[in-house]
């Protein structure tokens, strides 16, 4: 612990722990996996619909970074790295798992409208799923620019950088969700 004390400091910047992880510093390892791990599960899950698939994912990706940390190029930032090295995982286990047909249960939502009837929590629940139902339709671009913007709430710049693409990109992206999600907002606005 002392050895913490004198040479890492709890503030550091996460590019200034990858350079002592590269000098083989297992405290700044450590200390990343505090501040990341979670983040990256929860990440993963919104990709994978899945908590234990989220956790290897992620698990994966931290032992990436202990085996391989001069991958990491110190001239970007370190969070822009690992979403990017998170998702590319996600990614490739949907595909090699073929669990894309999976994230959204079909004919779970009824063609009927909902009616007055129903209470406040079958109306969310309701709601939830036709959201959830969008989402599964969407293209892995919009997936991907949906979780970052409105879940992980990253900038337009550190969301061009992950999926690297212009931010023009990611502004024209995020307008044509929001506007798809309106359209089903507005369909079940409440009508005083």
């Amino acid at each position: 612990m002392i050895f913490f004390k004198k040479h890492i400091n709890q503030d550091s910047s996460d590019e200034m722990l990858m350079s002592q992880i590269l000098k083989g510093n297992k405290i700044a390892f450590e200390l990343l996996y505090e501040r990341y791990f979670e983040k990256m599960v929860w990440y993963a899950r919104r990709f994978l619909q899945n908590d234990q698939s989220a956790e290897d994912v992620v698990q994966e990706v931290f032992i990436r970074i202990i085996q391989h940390p001069e991958k990491f190029d110190p001239g970007k930032t370190f969070s822009t790295w690992i979403y990017t090295i998170t998702a590319n995982r996600c990614k490739n286990k949907l595909r090699d798992e073929k669990l894309r047909h999976r994230n959204v249960k079909e004919n779970l939502i009824s063609d009927t409208e909902p009616t007055v009837e129903m209470n406040h929590e079958a109306d969310m629940t309701f709601l939830r799923q036709l959201l959830t139902d969008k989402f599964g339709k969407l293209s892995e671009k919009e997936k991907d620019i949906f979780v970052l913007r409105f879940e992980q709430q990253l900038s337009i710049r550190d969301i061009a950088a992950i999926l690297n693409i212009p931010e023009g990109s990611v502004k024209s992206g995020i307008y044509y969700l929001l506007k798809k999600y309106a359209q089903i907002l507005n369909y079940y606005q409440y009508e005083k």
